[in-house]
């Protein structure tokens, strides 16, 4: 009996493995959206230019984004990944953690979210 356990768990834990770095995953780029959406935010209310770091997202009366998310698979902070270009008025968000190489059939390199750039008169990208 104990030897059929043991046997279910072996063939479990590898799939047990996978589902926890999918969810990482998919919560990693939930949260690259939800930064992405307060930088947009943030550019609306700055004449489309976006803040040199993503701590500024915290801060303003409202501010646009309560705090800072950390990448749910080695706790890292986003910020390493954020890169402004004020000229275009355009950024890049990527995250560094380490769920992408952990999963089966996902394409190489670090989720990543680009704004399409300047934004419109009625405050679209």
């Amino acid at each position: 009996m104990l030897t059929i356990i043991g046997l279910l768990l072996a063939l479990a834990m590898p799939r047990l493995a996978l589902s926890r770095a999918k969810a990482a995953h998919t919560t990693c780029i939930s949260n690259l959206r939800t930064i992405g959406a307060a930088l947009q935010i943030y550019a609306n209310d700055n004449e489309g230019d976006h803040p040199d770091n993503l701590e500024a997202l915290t801060l303003g009366n409202p501010a646009p984004l309560g705090r800072i998310p950390i990448c749910p698979s080695d706790g890292s902070s986003y910020q390493g990944g954020y890169q402004v270009d004020h000229e275009d008025k355009r950024f890049t968000l990527s995250c560094k953690g380490v769920h992408h190489l952990q999963m089966i059939r996902v394409e190489p390199g670090y989720p990543q979210y680009y704004s399409s750039g300047q934004l419109n008169l009625e405050g679209n990208p």
